[in-house]
């Protein structure tokens, strides 16, 4: 998918960005054209440069979705696939970061829903939730927030109580 200057992106595991320039740099030993990247809502004008012929790091640069896929997600019509506890904590995280880094909506609520149903499992038990999982899923959750609020046109406190209404309860 070819994207272009102000498209709105999930880019991976780092957040939601803008497309605010498609340029060539001479960034290394010759130039290359350029995905330039602000993150949106950002206190900062730090831009993120994406090799427009790297094919893993564009792979990361997801379109928002749109008004409709949001309602269904959040109505959560056709379920979230079931992710699997392991019990290795780098593999876990590993595993976070992977679904993360695919886009996919569905599994991240998924691994929220999992992280969270382990932590009130372990708190039945006078445990806390490991500190490695709780950070994925604020992780995922303000990126879902964020995106939410974007494509509705909300505010991210009314698009956290619009998801926690849904899919995220």
């Amino acid at each position: 998918m070819a994207h272009k200057v102000s498209d709105k992106i999930l880019y991976g595991a780092v957040g939601i960005m803008e497309i605010v320039d498609i340029r060539e740099e001479a960034i290394g030993d010759e130039p290359k054209r350029y995905y330039v990247l602000r993150e949106v809502n950002a206190s900062t004008d730090a831009q993120t440069y994406v090799p427009v012929d790297n094919e893993r790091l564009v792979s990361l640069m997801h379109p928002l979705l749109s008004k409709e896929e949001i309602v269904a997600l959040i109505e959560g019509d056709d379920g979230f696939p079931e992710i699997e506890w392991d019990e290795n904590n780098r593999q876990r995280s590993e595993g976070y970061k992977a679904i993360m880094e695919s886009g996919d909506r569905r599994k991240m609520i998924s691994m929220i829903k999992s992280i969270e149903k382990m932590g009130e499992k372990r708190a039945r038990i006078g445990k806390k939730n490991y500190i490695s999982d709780d950070n994925a899923m604020r992780r995922a959750k303000r990126l879902l927030q964020l995106e939410i609020s974007i494509v509705m046109g909300i505010t991210p406190d009314e698009a956290e109580e619009y998801a926690n209404c849904g899919a995220l309860a």
